[in-house]
């Protein structure tokens, strides 16, 4: 099994309302949900679900249960000062990273991953880092 990191937008689609990605990010969702994926995750991803769920649903509760289903689901890798730094480094170096993206690209480089599943397709950009689409992201990580 591949070890990857999941983007947050692969959650929104997953739970959200009829979009091209959604079948394909619930699909990856159920997969690691039944330990079939290696996805992880980032504290930020999962603040960052619970943030975009609030604003779909303005159900703060709903929102949460979400989070803490989506946390419990993935494997949670903590942030520290390393990828603070190597994450500051991509962000000056790269037009098509945000500060959020940057900062999980750095993340996935200094834990050994060379995956992240994505619809945003900055993380192309990314020296070491293959962004997968969630519409591939099952075979490609089975």
């Amino acid at each position: 099994m591949r070890r990857f990191l999941c983007d947050t937008n692969v959650l929104v689609y997953a739970v959200g309302a009829q979009h091209p990605y959604r079948e394909s990010c619930r699909d990856l969702v159920r997969h690691q949900g039944r330990g079939v994926l290696a996805g992880e995750v980032t504290p930020i991803v999962i603040a960052e679900f619970a943030h975009q769920r609030f604003r779909q649903t303005r159900d703060r509760r709903e929102a949460s249960l979400r989070a803490r289903q989506a946390a419990g689901a993935f494997r949670v890798q903590a942030v520290d000062s390393d990828d603070l730094d190597l994450a500051l480094d991509l962000y000056a170096r790269s037009t098509a990273l945000d500060a959020f993206d940057a900062l999980l690209a750095a993340t996935a480089l200094n834990r050994g991953l060379d995956a992240i599943v994505s619809a945003d397709r900055a993380f192309e950009a990314v020296d070491g880092i293959e962004r997968i689409d969630p519409t591939d992201a099952v075979p490609a990580l089975t």
